[in-house]
């Protein structure tokens, strides 16, 4: 599974810092799920998806 978070981030122009608080989570733990190191819950992934304005689906890919 590759998290698409930084891309939609990134289209939004939307900072780490930004979207690490609307999401309420660290930035390090933000830098971390975007690196693809940390694997986040489904609760992090609403919240995330929430602060972003967008449809939960587009921050996953499934990695062939």
């Amino acid at each position: 599974m590759k998290y698409l978070v930084g891309d939609a981030r990134y289209e939004k122009g939307v900072s780490l810092r930004c979207l690490a608080q609307r999401a309420q989570i660290t930035r390090s733990y933000l830098q971390r799920i975007e690196a693809g190191e940390a694997k986040p819950s489904l609760e992090v992934m609403v919240r995330l998806a929430n602060a972003l304005g967008s449809p939960l689906e587009e921050l996953y890919r499934e990695e062939e």
